[in-house]
């Protein structure tokens, strides 16, 4: 356990990532110095989990934009009706219903269950992320989070020294191809438009320094320079490389948790569950990224 703000209780959750932080109430509104604290305990971490948090949009909002300004999603269906920060990551409908399956919205959603990282289909790729679990699940529905820096870091010196200098190419519309549902039909919802954009394979923290992989597979159409055979099978083999369960956190989800991770050095998905007839109702906010990736 570390100790910090004679309130703030840190306790690690895995051996490489994610941390639990006790003693901080976010329906207040947190000082400086416990946000410089939780910053330090984030950087860290990547991930921590702020337990027993029954906070309103609202005050998910306030507390998001300690850490910088917030994005809005471009898929406008998830977006709530209300605080347009507010990305529902859910399978119930703001009607209290489950959303048909037969929906663009719930076939949207079900990409989540791909490994990503959030918004690297942006110019500026989203620093972080906070997500409330407000009905959240007891069969499947765990959120998992890899540690991209310790993988970079396991990498050979030669595997380091052939993607040093690569570029990835990223698409919100490559997505969307990764539906078998979505990709067979023209309407595929109500999407803000989002250009391609190319980002270095390596990245450097901007806070810690750290190298780490950028890699976001529901996102990576291929690798700038390479055939699409190569390009692929490289990235496949750098993402069944940093998935492995030594890199990766499994949050098993209680109501109410707050979890917050950094987009800058990991990625996540979410277990497969039955979304057809389980309910999980989890609101984010998404921080704006502050510059481009560094590149490594």
């Amino acid at each position: 356990m570390i100790e910090g703000d004679k309130h703030i209780r840190a306790t690690p959750l895995h051996p490489k990532i994610g941390g639990k932080l006790d003693g901080i109430d976010l329906r207040e509104n947190i000082s400086d110095e416990v946000r410089e604290e939780i910053h330090e305990h984030w950087m860290r971490f990547m991930v921590l989990v702020f337990p027993n948090q029954a906070i309103s949009d609202e005050q998910h909002i306030a507390f998001g934009r300690k850490f910088g300004e917030l994005e809005v999603h471009p898929s406008v269906a998830h977006r709530s009706s209300r605080n347009k920060e507010i990305y529902r990551v859910s399978n119930v409908d703001e009607a209290d219903e489950i959303i048909p399956e037969e929906t663009t919205s719930w076939q949207y959603l079900n990409l989540t269950w791909l490994w990503h990282t959030d918004s690297s289909f942006r110019q500026i790729p989203s620093l972080g992320s906070i997500l409330h679990g407000i009905e959240t699940t007891r069969s499947g529905g765990n959120t998992l989070f890899a540690n991209l820096c310790e993988s970079y870091d396991a990498l050979s010196d030669s595997k380091k020294s052939e993607i040093q200098d690569l570029w990835v190419i990223h698409d919100h519309d490559y997505i969307l191809s990764l539906s078998p549902e979505l990709s067979k039909i023209p309407e595929k919802g109500d999407y803000t438009p989002m250009p391609q954009v190319r980002h270095p394979l390596v990245r450097i923290h901007p806070v810690t320094q750290r190298k780490s992989l950028f890699i976001s597979p529901h996102t990576m159409v291929g690798i700038e320079g390479m055939s699409e055979k190569d390009g692929r099978g490289l990235l496949d083999e750098l993402i069944e490389h940093a998935t492995q369960e030594k890199f990766v956190y499994k949050h098993q989800w209680q109501n109410d948790d707050i979890v917050m991770w950094d987009n800058r050095c990991t990625m996540h998905c979410v277990e497969p569950y039955d979304n057809t007839t389980t309910r999980r109702i989890m609101h984010r906010v998404t921080i704006v990224g502050e510059e481009k990736p560094i590149p490594g």
